[in-house]
């Protein structure tokens, strides 16, 4: 530098000057919690300038943008520094004056344990892949239909499907003049393939017209996409359709009516945007804007990465490209490196595609986020019950921040953009789902605060409750029942009856049931927990959803109920420290540059849950009880006390998997919740809790807990809660 500005009259066009760069360490693990700084925009200048006074900020700031960098800016941000500088005619300096220096921003503590951030997000990462490990089958396809969302099988298939979906292989390096042997034999039968689909889309369009329910499922998929592409394009008008008109419901709903039909019936009711078209006379019959709307369609799909996608899909499906040549391209693209040995069993056909994929899926070498199949996405949340500081909050994926500071990655932004594991989603605070059986601690306050029940008095189980129609069950049904017992067994054995019968008897006025009263008293104690707003942390978080329907399944965490794991987190630490409502924070303490105290934080007390001893003591025993029955907890020093949950979304995918602990139980200090998204049984979830209860206490080395690669998972996967 010194030696540049000594020579700067000789340097034309040289100059020095000072920038600063963000720089993230660990970016991965901790990037949805600091979030990124970026270009201040017009909105948050206007905001930063009426919050700060003018002069405060101008449009060449940098600001945070997401995260702590956001919540916390104008702590982080400093102030400017300024000087007056007197040039020549060629640019030279000649005086200086009137400088001011410029003073660092301030320093943000967490209360985060980086460790602990870490491990826990590295073991969330094996766990699902050992989830995936152990659900993946060697089959092409797997019949969802007659079994249960917590019994869904991945066939390998779909994994190698998945390995082009998600552009982990880039199918586009297939063409380039570097594509090798396999990438190109692939891409050779894709341009056949591609031939053979456009033919029989023309037919179709021409000529067959097919209804779309008599159509292959291949080409179901085609021309809904096409169908999509036309609305999302603006050809079609969204705002123009009629959505009860009959033809409109002939080709959405009843699917009777063929693409070509329902093309010329939006061109006959004008929701056509025939100025998008190539259109020689702006006069065109109908004949005419419909060819040229085939021709759009064409000339889309043929530049289209999304459709080629849906192409090589079934071209794996009918083995028109093998799993031997998709493992083969991870290979030639370089996306994973196999030992020698390995190799040379695989290229000498010992190995099969399906080990080949396994061993990777073991070996971490492809991620469930690459793959983006359920479950690919988890989250926990750990929090310090005695002072409401958020010691962990992890969410997979994660990405690197350092890509979206100091100017955007564009080509990095578009792959997160695209990938369906969506890693800019914070799984933490931003994903909502039904807390299953978690909820019941909620029930069962509810309960014992408005006398419904004692610790003590029982409801009967006999495997279904049958005092509203269609008549729910027990998950116990069709094995047996639970009997008469109490609150604390009800939790220990998570009995739908009891907690259905407490729903029932909370929405009676009187001698009548009035649905909107149960779910009334069920919100009031929902809101006693923090239930009903965000919880408090400095970061983006949605709002939570207490159910609004059906008191009887709302009272088991069913129905509307809809919460964020932060907010379980919330929840379960009011749990744990009987009654301490707290609004969690993430922020420990601010000082300045020199290490000077301005802001001492901790975390408020948003109310108290008013219950006896012996109330808490039935709710507490309860979840101790659940604890004891899993024998894999059996092993651990430290006791814990918690509740199982399993969430059903969607009956065509794997169940939500939910656990709520703390511990230890005779002297709590921590409170964990889990949840992994379609993660089949909350006995996963519980497993993966365990080991990061695991680290936190010292009961095994990380090196035991973090090994590096997937195993194969208990395979109970009954329903129990």
């Amino acid at each position: 530098v010194a030696q540049v500005m000594e020579n700067c009259n000789e340097l034309e066009g040289v100059t020095i000057v000072e920038d600063t760069i963000r720089k993230y360490v660990d970016s991965v693990y901790f990037s949805h919690i600091l979030g990124y700084t970026g270009k201040v925009s017009q909105e948050e200048l206007t905001t930063l300038l009426s919050e700060n006074g003018d002069g405060s900020y101008d449009l060449n700031d940098i600001v945070g943008k997401l995260g702590i960098e956001k919540s916390m800016e104008t702590y982080l941000q400093g102030k400017k520094g300024s000087e007056t500088v007197f040039v020549n005619s060629v640019g030279k300096v000649i005086d200086s004056t009137n400088y001011i220096e410029p003073v660092a921003g301030n320093d943000v503590y967490l209360t985060i344990d980086k460790d602990l951030q870490i491990t826990a997000y590295k073991i969330l990462e094996e766990k699902l892949a050992s989830i995936l490990y152990s659900n993946i089958i060697n089959a092409k396809e797997f019949d969802k239909s007659n079994t249960s969302s917590s019994n869904i099988k991945i066939p390998i298939y779909d994994v190698y499907c998945a390995l082009i979906n998600n552009n982990i292989i880039d199918i586009t390096h297939f063409e380039s003049k570097n594509a090798k042997e396999y990438e190109i034999e692939v891409y050779d039968k894709f341009l056949e393939r591609k031939q053979g689909v456009f033919a029989t889309l023309e037919e179709e369009f021409f000529d067959k017209k097919t209804p779309y329910n008599k159509l292959k499922k291949e080409y179901q998929v085609y021309q809904s996409y096409i169908a999509k592409m036309l609305y999302d394009n603006g050809i079609i008008n969204r705002a123009l359709v009629d959505s009860s008109d009959k033809t409109y419901i002939a080709w959405t709903t009843e699917e009777t009516i063929s693409l070509t039909e329902y093309i010329n019936y939006c061109i006959s009711m004008n929701w056509i945007d025939v100025t998008r078209l190539s259109l020689e006379n702006k006069y065109a019959d109908s004949e005419e804007i419909f060819k040229q709307i085939t021709e759009y369609i064409y000339a889309q799909l043929d530049e289209d990465t999304e459709f080629f996608k849906k192409i090589y899909q079934y071209m794996i499906k009918g083995d028109v490209v093998s799993g031997t040549q998709i493992c083969h391209i991870l290979l030639e693209q370089g996306i994973v490196e196999i030992e020698e040995e390995e190799l040379e069993r695989f290229q000498n056909g010992r190995i099969t595609a399906y080990q080949f994929m396994m061993n990777r899926i073991r070996e971490l070498d492809i991620t469930p986020a690459q793959l983006a199949l359920d479950p690919h996405s988890a989250s926990m949340v750990m929090t310090d019950v005695n002072t409401g500081e958020v010691l962990a909050l992890v969410t997979y994926p994660g990405y690197d921040n350092n890509k979206m500071a100091n100017g955007v990655d564009a080509e990095y932004f578009a792959q997160l953009l695209n990938d369906l594991s969506t890693p800019m989603i914070n799984y933490a605070t931003q994903q909502k789902t039904a807390p299953g059986s978690t909820f019941k601690m909620v029930s069962a306050t509810a309960g014992l605060k408005e006398d419904i029940i004692t610790t003590s008095s029982t409801f009967t189980c006999n495997g279904q409750f049958n005092e509203i129609e269609p008549p729910p069950k027990c998950w116990i049904y069709g094995k047996g029942s639970h009997g008469a017992i109490n609150v604390a067994t009800a939790i220990r054995h998570s009995c739908n009856v009891f907690f259905y019968e407490l729903g029932y008897k909370l929405g009676f006025v009187g001698d009548t049931y009035t649905p909107e009263a149960g779910l009334k008293k069920l919100e009031h104690y929902a809101d006693m927990y923090g239930l009903t707003e965000p919880s408090g942390i400095e970061i983006e978080e949605t709002m939570p959803q207490v159910s609004d329907t059906d008191p009887v399944r709302s009272a088991i965490g069913q129905g509307t109920n809809s919460y964020s794991t932060v907010g379980l987190a919330r929840y379960v630490t009011t749990v744990a420290n009987s009654g301490t409502c707290y609004n969690l924070t993430l922020v420990n303490k601010i000082t300045d540059r020199g290490g000077n105290l301005l802001l001492e934080n901790k975390a408020t007390v948003r109310n108290n849950v008013d219950m006896t001893g012996a109330e808490w003591n039935a709710i507490h025993s309860g979840m101790r009880q659940v604890v004891e029955s899993k024998a894999y907890y059996n092993d651990l020093a430290v006791k814990v006390a918690g509740k199982t949950g399993t969430a059903e979304e969607d009956k065509s995918r794997a169940n939500h998997a939910l656990f709520v602990c703390y511990a230890p139980y005779e002297q709590p200090e921590i409170a964990i919740a889990t949840r992994i998204a379609f993660g089949y049984t909350s006995t996963y979830a519980a497993q993966l809790t365990k080991d990061i209860i695991c680290y936190h206490f010292d009961l095994k080395d990380k090196e035991e807990l973090i090994t590096g690669t997937a195993v194969q998972m208990n395979e109970s996967t009954a329903v129990t809660d």
